[in-house]
């Protein structure tokens, strides 16, 4: 039996248009089917759809030629931005479409009936939630030939590259590749009278008014604000059949009678309440009233001037979540590289999954080498995602304390809909079914072994075949595909973390408090949570291998503990001895399978695999003092963890519905455990796509520091990706290059010094503040997150680089900033840990429970208040620490 292959269509008619087109018929055409098939009256016509867009563009090879010039494009230079769209809709306008297409065209408009057309465009990134592009794209009427038509359709392709269209998609985040167009051939309505009706108020937000704008002829004057229509409120009550709705109040226009009958406004109001009965939202609608009294249906989409956002200047911004999810300091390179995935595909494209409204797409903020998050995002997630009972201490350690528009008290109180958390669910399943609970983490797992290992492969390949060339154009389309390939990544982290890790881990701890009290969950669930075998878990158990061999043998220990670390390598690989051969081999084998880590996930930091010295300064501090005992702690942590799991079980089994509850726990156990592997495996996933950034770029750098344009190839990273490639575009085109280097060297100061400082928690505008400090009384306690249980009573060791790792001595109380994978091995030696930021699924926090150690975690300015020797103890119940004077 022969393959069915599906052809992708050129045309569609609005008649058999189903959901499921909307990529390829873009929003208007689709809704306007919706509608069709609701009964509503609509003018006939078909759709030219994107696909004919991309035949276009690849038959006349104009992808490369627009995105070469887009990449010209500064969002704040709107004189550049206006010269590139006039050079792309000059191109646009000269090029032809294919025979093919021109034939179908031709065939479908000479079969409608009407003397002229409308010609619409119907873009796919029309009408979002959170940004409208009503009106951003152009449409033609009375359009009375066929040339003609062929005419209008290339203008509507190229207004999807006007100066306006362009800039709203920079300014609202929308990336421009994403963004098609398919274009609308309707019959021309011989209208009486056309408008727009808003089913809500737009000026008021009054939800019990309906607004009707109406003029005499077509209504396309209305709704470009040509004319002063005449102006209808409508009262709509609880509306249903048997009711009639009322007219408020009627404005008319300079002409001598109202363009609608009272009957006529009421008939339409009646006809957009059902419109927005079925699409569940306020509608815009755009109508004409034909010759017979008939209204037809013209455009419909949500209304998008309600629940405006904050104004930028007034939003606040949180370093909170950043210090459980990205607590490094940052470049601006990077800043690009992980923010715009998180920007575009985490928040922006999940919202619009999800069908959240009142999003801001401006998330992060990058200040003193950090990165900040938006709050008025994060609010509006802990809203819709969140009921009030589950918001938690560390959920509410991203948000400052009291009151007002961001304070605690403020977000703790928000309203929760659950028919809404539901429906958004629901959403997920249809539009994006790998965002279910059930498949995310098997999903992710999949795509790594079957499309990103071996992309990482090919990638490897490709870099080696370009490391003699200077081919800029190749690596930066190298390093683009990374980037292209990560965006899957990125959609499933966008569940696995922020929505599955966080709410399962939220719900457990809330259904321990109420089955088995407050003091019962704070000491249990960090001991459910721990043991588990993920890739950190893994990586340290390599590395404490590699220390176990160390240990075994006095030549060996001798060389590592005597020799810098940074020549350590170069020792072992040329030393004879056989012992140590089959040393350097296992460290060989390690950095092959674990290079790509390093002590922070910052790209301008180099990796294991390049900079070694970091794993050998972990493996000094480790061979140090007694004995590491790794294998029999885990162990004995491992049977404390099943003991805990069947007291755990017993309490609840014994309760009334014992079985039952048992059953649920146990579940939202499971699945707690199953989003903390799923996490540390895309962090390791994370490792695997910074270094190959680093990789990438230094090579781009090093060209760039041949040609002068960087003083050293690391300067690469104090650049942001458009700079980049604005200076790759310009060394291709012989254009002359702007000087970065005053830039460079500012942007290097900057985070040079604030590289081991902990910056303000919150900032608005210009303005920093931190919450008020911990109070201390005449004992010197501080209060942080208890985020591992506990109590050890020792010597504090404040260190505040990677370097200093080798100072850590057995039984210390190791006192950072924060903490990375690279750290992480040291903790089998340590007696307890305190950081200034995270919570209790910040990574340090994690550790401590894998290794069994009192952790207590935000604790601000932790490295100043503590010092080397001072006497401390940690409460891992509380989240106390005590100092000793």
């Amino acid at each position: 039996m022969e393959a069915v292959i599906k052809v992708k269509p050129f045309l569609l008619s609005l008649n058999e248009i189903n959901k499921e087109d909307v990529e390829i018929v873009g929003n208007k055409a689709a809704k306007l089917a919706e509608i069709i098939r609701q009964d509503f009256s609509v003018p006939n016509g078909f759709v030219i759809t994107t696909h004919a867009y991309e035949d276009f563009l690849k038959l006349n090879d104009l992808d490369k030629e627009i995105k070469r010039r887009l990449q010209e494009i500064d969002v704040n230079d709107l004189n550049l931005i206006q010269s590139v769209a006039k050079s792309i809709k000059e191109v646009i306008l000269s090029k032809s479409l294919s025979n093919e297409l021109k034939e179908l065209i031709e065939k479908q408009f000479n079969g409608l009936k009407g003397k002229t057309v409308a010609v619409r465009s119907s873009g796919t990134a029309e009408d979002l939630t959170n940004a409208s592009f009503a009106g951003q794209y152009d449409s033609y009427l009375n359009i009375d030939t066929y040339k003609n038509v062929i005419k209008a359709i290339k203008k509507c392709y190229a207004s999807l590259w006007t100066t306006r269209a362009i800039h709203y998609r920079l300014t609202n985040k929308i990336p421009l590749k994403k963004v098609m167009i398919a274009v609308i051939i309707q019959e021309m309505v011989p209208a009486h009278a056309g408008g727009v009706l808003f089913t809500k108020n737009p000026v008021s937000k009054d939800k019990s008014e309906i607004i009707v704008e109406s003029t005499l002829g077509l209504g396309d004057s209305v709704v470009s604000g040509n004319i002063n229509p005449d102006l209808f409120k409508i009262a709509r009550a609880e509306i249903s059949q048997s009711k009639s709705l009322k007219i408020l109040s009627k404005e008319q226009s300079e002409k001598s009678h109202f363009s609608l009958k009272e009957e006529q406004v009421l008939k339409l109001a009646r006809i957009g309440l059902k419109i927005e009965n079925y699409f569940g939202a306020p509608q815009d609608i755009e109508w004409a009233l034909d010759q017979r009294g008939n209204f037809q249906i013209l455009q419909t989409r949500p209304i998008t001037s309600i629940d405006k956002i904050a104004p930028m200047e007034n939003v606040c911004y949180s370093r909170g979540y950043s210090d459980d999810y990205w607590n490094d300091n940052c470049t601006p390179l990077y800043f690009n590289l992980l923010g715009d995935q998180l920007t575009y595909v985490v928040n922006m494209e999940l919202n619009s999954i999800m069908g959240y409204k009142r999003m801001d797409s401006k998330l992060l903020r990058l200040h003193k080498g950090h990165v900040y998050f938006n709050l008025d995002v994060l609010k509006r997630k802990v809203q819709y995602e969140i009921p009030p009972f589950l918001r938690n201490e560390d959920v509410m350690n991203y948000f400052p304390q009291g009151g007002g528009k961001y304070g605690k008290l403020t977000v703790k109180d928000l309203s929760f809909k659950l028919p809404k958390r539901i429906i958004a669910e629901l959403r997920i399943k249809f539009h994006d079914p790998d965002g279910a609970i059930n498949k995310t983490a098997s999903k992710y797992e999949e795509w790594t072994q079957n499309k990103f290992i071996p992309y990482c492969q090919n990638f490897d390949s490709e870099l080696d075949r370009l490391k003699n060339t200077e081919n800029l154009g190749q690596l930066l389309g190298l390093a683009e595909s990374i980037d292209d390939i990560m965006v899957n990544h990125f959609r499933l982290v966008r569940y696995g973390i922020p929505v599955h890790n966080i709410g399962v881990n939220l719900m457990l701890q809330y259904l321990l408090k109420r089955l088995l009290g407050k003091k019962n969950m704070v000491r249990l669930y960090p001991i459910l949570i721990s043991g588990l075998e993920h890739k950190l878990a893994e990586t340290n158990e390599e590395i404490h291998y590699l220390a176990s061999l160390v240990q075994d043998s006095q030549k060996i220990k001798r060389l590592i503990l005597e020799s810098p670390s940074k020549k350590l390598m170069s020792y072992i690989s040329s030393e004879t001895d056989p012992e140590i051969q089959v040393f350097y081999k296992e460290v060989e084998k390690f950095l092959e399978n674990y290079g790509d880590r390093g002590f922070t996930r910052e790209v301008f930091y180099p990796r294991w695999r390049e900079a070694p010295e970091y794993v050998f300064d972990i493996l000094k501090s480790l061979v140090k003092g007694k004995e590491q005992e790794f294998k029999r702690v885990k162990e004995k942590n491992r049977q404390h963890r099943e003991n805990i799991v069947k007291f755990v079980e017993a309490k609840i089994r014994s309760q009334r519905f014992g079985f039952i509850k048992w059953k649920l726990v146990s579940k939202i156990l499971e699945l707690s455990r199953r989003y903390i592997v799923f996490r540390e495996a895309q962090r390791f996933n994370l490792d695997r796509w910074i270094t190959r950034n680093r990789n990438v770029y230094l090579k781009i750098g090093g060209i760039l520091q041949d040609k002068g344009i960087l003083k050293d190839k690391e300067d690469i990273f104090f650049l942001y990706k458009r700079e980049i490639k604005n200076i790759v575009q310009a060394i291709l085109n012989n254009e002359t290059i702007k000087n970065y280097k005053p830039t460079i060297q500012k942007r290097i100061t900057d985070f040079l010094k604030y590289e081991d400082t902990v910056p303000p928690k919150f900032i608005q505008g210009s303005y920093e503040f931190n919450d008020p400090e911990s109070s201390k009384d005449k004992i010197f306690l501080y209060k942080g997150i208890p985020a591992s249980q506990g109590i050890i009573t020792g010597k504090a060791r404040v260190i505040a680089k990677i370097e200093e790792i080798t100072k850590v001595a057995d039984g210390e109380i190791l006192v950072v900033s924060r903490t990375d994978p690279g750290w992480t091995p040291v903790f089998s030696k340590i007696g307890g840990l305190i950081t200034e930021t995270g919570g209790i699924l910040s990574h340090g926090a994690v550790v401590s429970r894998e290794y069994g150690i009192p952790a207590v975690t935000n604790i601000p300015k932790a490295c100043t208040l503590f010092e080397t020797g001072s006497i401390l103890t940690v409460n891992g119940f509380t989240g106390e620490v005590n100092v000793k004077k």
